[in-house]
């Protein structure tokens, strides 16, 4: 049975007269760095109201300082939420909306003062603007928008110049309920970072026929924006991820991987997964959903950054051998990102062991990525992926070099298979999390690694622990203004991996016990403790230095002593080492 409406036309696609009513503040009381919310009374005809090109709503906001600037509307319903328990012991939510749809907009005053709003509307008839509305802000306090450092550009920072380092986990997707304990769990324990799926159907906007939004999803995604700006978490938000359009005969009413929406099975200009990038109707269309995804949630500071795409190399093979079509859609998309948010920061990723200098040297895409897992690795990674640590280390060298920020965007022990999904239970202590989160910090990277599997693995584990140690390690530390260069560490023993960073004043160590895996403590291989063992920090001033170890599973100084480095060579003595430990090393004056 054919899906009724026309290709791109949505249930809520009007014909009436454009005008612009008196737009209404519905925030209380303003505050400086708080989101303020206003509904815009507009009518208009279009077929969707999703399209910029049927229908175009925007804000023209003048600041108290005079400061001009614009902002896209966004097309709006409220949904109250029921919990149900499905048939598997597993959350249900239902969704119902209780009001019908609006025309909102949503600022994020910088300043305090009066500001100024006018509401402008055109469709094909012409433009209209209605009546200017004035909001007065009280001040407030608060970092801003996270940007790369101008201090450092290896790093990250606020506008205020505070520095920020990412620790923390995927945490994709999932009912609301996971959310509300996932967010206030890994808060509680250090943790100031997630990775979202917006495009994952759970969030998604786009999941049925073409010209429809789904304003349920967008709804449920408003709650996990706040629940994050509540406990201090920002979310790397990726846009999209899908591998496939294949498309079927008739309209599909419901969304299928198979298919997607921009298919031409529910009314989209895609016969195959190439015409997605390729096709300019393509391209203005996920244009359209960016726009959308800026006017909702561009507003708040805890947007870490968009990322466009989930491994955009493995994607059908027809399309991820065309790299420059990627990079050129790349190119594009991130620059119109800028163009209509240049407050929020913008990237892409690629799958395991995807290494594309060019997507790096762009500088649309403002920090590099790697992901790698130990299933995925390649055979000749086999012992390195035995030690999560080896394996973080080989991946993130190719794109430390590129003048900007780096991640270890994903890692784990894949699941997919039942004896990996076997050996990843039996590391109950998340030895390969341990490893994976501290090896990115002393190698230079603007964050801890981020494993994958949130829901499988680190809640039900209750392995949120092993983020606090890190937290408190790096929370004193002045990343932007540290001057870290990798250092050169020897060791007297073959037993001790050590790596770090060398800074003016500061230098920081991670010193692993090497047979200290998760491959054998999950084959309960023995792992002998290392005695006498010692690190030189090369190329530090001459001088004396105070050293500080940390035990890292409980994140706290255990030891602390001076030695000297009258050449430029600290040798730091190690206390017994069973696992790992991390090291401060503070140039006294």
């Amino acid at each position: 049975m054919a899906f009724p409406l026309l290709s791109g036309t949505s249930r809520w696609a009007a014909q009436e007269k454009l005008s612009v009513g008196q737009a209404k503040v519905l925030t209380t009381a303003p505050v400086q760095w708080q989101r303020v919310e206003l509904r815009a009374a507009v009518t208009g005809t279009y077929t969707t109201p999703f399209d910029p090109d049927e229908i175009a709503v925007d804000a023209e906001i003048t600041a108290p300082s005079g400061r001009k600037c614009s902002a896209p509307a966004f097309f709006y319903q409220r949904f109250e939420r029921e919990v149900r328990g499905g048939r598997d012991n597993t959350t249900r939510e239902i969704m119902t909306a209780v009001d019908p749809p609006e025309w909102r907009v949503r600022l994020m005053p910088s300043e305090a003062g009066t500001y100024t709003v006018r509401i402008t509307a055109r469709d094909h008839s012409g433009t209209v603007s209605g009546p200017a509305v004035q909001l007065t802000v009280q001040s407030g306090v608060a970092h801003g928008y996270l940007r790369v450092s101008r201090k450092d550009p290896h790093y990250f920072e606020f506008e205020d110049g505070t520095p920020y380092f990412a620790i923390g986990e995927n945490l994709v997707e999932g009912p609301l309920s996971e959310y509300y304990r996932w967010i206030p769990r890994l808060s509680q324990n250090g943790g100031n970072y997630i990775r979202l799926w917006i495009g994952h159907p759970y969030f998604a906007l786009e999941l049925g026929p073409m010209g429809e939004y789904r304003l349920d999803n967008a709804w449920r995604l408003d709650q996990v924006m706040e629940l994050s700006e509540e406990h201090g978490i920002y979310q790397k938000m990726c846009i999209d991820w899908i591998r496939h359009i294949t498309p079927r005969v008739e309209p599909r009413k419901q969304f299928d991987l198979e298919d997607y929406a921009y298919s031409i099975s529910n009314g989209g200009p895609c016969g195959k997964m190439r015409d997605f990038f390729a096709l300019p109707e393509a391209r203005r269309l996920f244009r359209n959903r960016l726009r959308y995804t800026v006017a909702r949630w561009g507003y708040s500071t805890h947007v870490m950054a968009w990322e466009l795409w989930n491994e955009v190399n493995a994607v059908d093979r027809e399309v991820s051998g065309d790299r420059p079509l990627l990079l050129d859609w790349n190119r594009e998309m991130c620059a119109y990102l800028k163009q209509i948010d240049p407050a929020h920061m913008t990237t892409n990723s690629l799958g395991s062991s995807g290494f594309w200098p060019e997507m790096w040297r762009m500088p649309e895409n403002d920090f590099a990525q790697m992901h790698n897992y130990y299933g995925w690795h390649r055979p000749e990674d086999e012992e390195l992926a035995h030690d999560m640590a080896g394996l973080a280390l080989k991946w993130m060298e190719p794109v430390r070099h590129f003048g900007k920020p780096f991640l270890f965007a994903e890692f784990g022990i894949i699941r997919e298979k039942p004896d990996f999904r076997k050996l990843c239970d039996a590391d109950t202590r998340g030895v390969h999390l341990h490893n994976g989160l501290w090896a990115p910090l002393a190698f230079g990277a603007a964050g801890t690694g981020a494993l994958w599997w949130w829901g499988q693995y680190v809640d039900p584990k209750d392995l949120y622990f092993q983020f606090l140690p890190v937290a408190r390690f790096a929370a004193d530390i002045p990343w932007t203004t540290a001057g870290f260069e990798q250092a050169r560490v020897e060791t007297n023993n073959t037993q001790v991996r050590a790596i770090g960073l060398r800074g003016k004043s500061l230098s920081i160590l991670w010193i692993q016990n090497r047979a200290h895996t998760w491959w054998n403590v999950v084959h309960n291989v023995p792992i002998p403790r290392v005695e006498g063992a010692s690190v030189t920090l090369n190329d530090v001033e001459p001088g004396r230095y105070r050293v500080e170890v940390w035990d890292t599973w409980n994140g706290a100084p255990v030891e602390s002593s001076q030695v000297n480095a009258p050449e430029g060579a600290a040798r730091i003595p190690i206390p017994p080492l069973e696992r790992d430990l991390a090291v401060k090393v503070h140039r006294l004056e």
